[in-house]
C-alpha cells in the first residue's frame, strides 16, 4: 500500500506574521469599500455597485480563508493538487488557494 504525503510548505514564524498582517489588512480594506458601497448596492438603484460588492464579498472570503490556511499550516499550498505555490504567485495575490496550473485548468473549464 502506498501512502502520500503533502510536503510542508515551510513559512516562517516571522513570515507568518508579516503573511498575517499583509492579509488582514487586505481585509480591512476590502471591508471598508464594502461597507460604503452597500447603500447604493442594489441591482435597481446601482448595478455597478452591486457588481463590485459582489466581487468585494468574494474577496474578503478569499483573503478569510487565507487565514484560516495561515493557521492551520496549509498557506502556500494548492488546495486541488497540494503542489506549493509559487512565491511569486502569492506575492501577486496573497490569498491564492491554487497553483497556478491548477487555477488556469479551473478557468477554463
Amino acid at each position: 500500500m502506498t501512502t502520500h504525503t503533502t510536503p510542508q510548505v515551510s513559512v516562517t514564524t516571522s513570515d507568518t506574521a508579516n503573511i498575517r498582517k499583509h492579509l488582514e489588512q487586505r481585509l480591512l480594506e476590502r471591508q471598508t469599500l464594502l461597507d460604503a458601497l452597500e447603500p447604493r448596492a442594489l441591482p435597481t438603484i446601482d448595478p455597478v455597485a452591486y457588481q463590485t460588492a459582489a466581487a468585494h464579498r468574494i474577496t474578503i472570503h478569499q483573503i478569510s480563508a487565507a487565514l484560516d490556511r495561515l493557521d492551520a499550516g496549509t498557506y502556500g499550498r494548492c488546495a486541488r493538487c497540494g503542489a506549493q505555490i509559487p512565491p511569486a504567485r502569492l506575492e501577486v495575490v496573497p490569498h491564492a488557494s491554487a497553483c497556478i496550473d491548477c487555477q488556469n485548468h479551473a478557468e477554463a473549464a
